[in-house]
């Protein structure tokens, strides 16, 4: 296959995909909101249209994992160094987030100032919390390569 019949597919194909997921998010959003009667929104969470929004996010998640999965087997096979270095700094940010998650958190949801209606479990506030700091942490990282690289370059000519 050429490269512009290929490119015309792929370009076809993202535009299929966009247009069911926009379908599908404006069928849920024109659902009833949370003030509703309860067996409104019993009926609709058993409709069509929720199942097709919900389902149709499964299917891109999983297929997305999936085309990830299948393109670091790929890169594994043709390009070994680079992928396994990569896999390798994945690996080192799920154990940087670990080491903050058993840190834990002194965050509750009376300092968090939080509303009755939003209180959350100390777990999902530790796990939330780790998650941001594993964020930040990396982006400093990050932005010191960013400023630092350049430099680093210069001092050793």
């Amino acid at each position: 296959m050429d490269d512009k019949k290929l490119r015309m597919i792929m370009t076809i194909l993202k535009v299929v995909l966009v247009v069911i997921g926009v379908v599908a998010c404006f069928m849920v959003i024109l659902g009833p909101n949370g003030n509703a009667e309860v067996d409104v929104r019993e009926e609709f969470e058993n409709s069509f249209s929720l199942g097709l929004a919900i389902n149709y996010t499964l299917y891109i998640i999983l297929g997305g994992i999936a085309v990830i999965f299948a393109f670091f087997l790929i890169q594994l096979i043709t390009n070994t160094k680079k992928t396994a270095l990569s896999i390798a700094g994945i690996l080192a940010a799920g154990v940087l987030y670990l080491i903050f998650k058993l840190m834990g958190t002194t965050d509750t949801n009376e300092s968090l100032d939080l509303a009755e209606k939003v209180q959350q479990d100390a777990d999902v506030i530790s796990t939330t919390t780790a998650g941001i700091y594993t964020g930040l942490f990396l982006l400093a990282i990050g932005g010191l390569v960013w400023i630092l690289g350049p430099l680093m370059g210069r001092l050793r000519k």
